[in-house]
């Protein structure tokens, strides 16, 4: 009986415990100041959008990683690391090229001409976009094509 007993307290315990740490882990998205983003997203942002306001700021703050998102007037979004460098990119009008290293947009405007991107992520080992058809590229930090996705 004292066995049953113990095991039945440790399970609870142990499920107790599961449930908390999941609790840890869910995300928390806060809307912020457009002050408050890493000076760094605030510079790009402007840079990008030709000095556009941003409209919308959140952080997203999941366990330890840390993410922010800025949105500006025509709906474009851009999403930050917590250094304030941007990781993925959305316009439907066309993301600027001023992001991407030049061999992309050569490789884009020789085999993709007329089109745009539109959504774009960038990672240290790669850049990722996606065209106004709906293409989806694969490219290595210095712009050079890999692969279709």
């Amino acid at each position: 009986m004292k066995t049953i007993k113990a095991i039945s307290i440790t399970a609870l315990l142990v499920i107790f415990g599961f449930q908390l740490s999941i609790a840890d882990m869910s995300a928390q998205i806060t809307q912020i100041k457009s002050s408050q983003l890493p000076a760094l997203a605030r510079s790009t942002v402007s840079k990008t959008w030709n000095g556009a306001p941003i409209i919308d700021a959140w952080r997203n703050k999941e366990g330890r990683r840390i993410e922010y998102k800025a949105s500006v007037e025509d709906g474009s979004t851009m999403k930050f690391n917590a250094n304030g460098q941007w990781i993925e990119v959305k316009s439907y009008g066309g993301v600027p090229g001023s992001l991407f290293p030049t061999a992309l947009l050569s490789h884009l405007d020789k085999y993709f001409e007329g089109r745009y991107i539109v959504r774009a992520t960038k990672t240290t080992k790669r850049y990722q976009v996606e065209l106004n058809d709906g293409s989806k590229l694969e490219f290595n930090p210095k712009g050079v094509f890999q692969a279709f996705l």
